[in-house]
């Protein structure tokens, strides 16, 4: 072992020692090996595997109104349970690693087992409105699909589609039409020769009712008709809005 390895080891026992890291679910210290999330929380989160067929609740959200390819989540999302926690952990406390960590899981996971999304050919995040980005610091759908990217081995598109108009969050109502007319001519594809003619991943941390996410599915296809669209979640809501 070199002078720079032994410093390097040196410095990790250091910080493990004082700053160790733990797991985001239930706050054990992790072992050798893992990242953001314990063994254990790992094989007890609730995984949907919406993403085997198109016989699943998050497609039904959107196939009646959209053409789109697929749509799945990765957890459900349930109040106070270990998919709630990491969600919020990864979209207001700053873990921007474990959504990361979360997105190269997730998109192992589709890759290995989904035929659905065969041929996709880039990862869009939803985009947040500037000011929110300012006031987050970060956009939390970018770091699940960097992850995603990774293990996928698909480029991410952040500049092809942005948010234009700042809007209220939509947890403040839980009537869907009161969500449609939140996101009215929220989104605008700005780049559309980059996606055109491609199959399209859009990319988000949760879905509840999908008016956000159909927003942006909506414009992307009156803007480029020629691409095609799926969508992949970190979980899905069906009783606790969050978005």
């Amino acid at each position: 072992m070199n002078a720079r390895d032994k410093i390097s080891l040196a410095f990790k026992s250091f910080r493990t020692l004082f700053f160790p890291d733990i797991c985001l679910c239930c706050g054990r210290r992790l072992s050798e090996g893992e990242h953001s999330l314990c063994t254990f929380c790992r094989v007890d989160l609730p995984q949907t595997g919406q993403w085997l067929s198109r016989d699943n609740e998050v497609y039904a959200l959107f196939i009646d109104r959209e053409p789109i390819t697929a749509a799945s989540s990765f957890f459900f999302y349930d109040k106070g349970g270990k998919a709630a926690r990491l969600v919020q952990n990864i979209k207001f406390r700053g873990q921007r690693r474990a959504g990361e960590e979360l997105g190269r899981w997730f998109g192992r996971v589709l890759k290995e087992e989904s035929s659905l999304y065969k041929g996709a050919d880039v990862l869009v995040p939803l985009p947040l409105h500037p000011l929110r980005k300012m006031w987050r610091g970060y956009n939390q759908s970018e770091y699940i699909a960097r992850g995603m990217g990774a293990s996928m081995h698909l480029e991410v598109d952040t500049l092809s589609v942005v948010r234009r108009r700042y809007t209220r969050p939509q947890s403040h109502t839980t009537d869907r039409e009161e969500r449609r007319k939140n996101m009215k001519n929220v989104f605008q594809v700005v780049h559309p020769e980059r996606i055109e003619n491609k199959h399209i991943i859009l990319v988000d941390d949760v879905v509840t009712t999908g008016s956000t996410l159909l927003a942006c599915v909506s414009e992307i296809f009156h803007k480029v008709p020629s691409c095609r669209i799926s969508i992949a979640t970190l979980s899905y809501s069906s009783h606790h809005p969050f978005r």
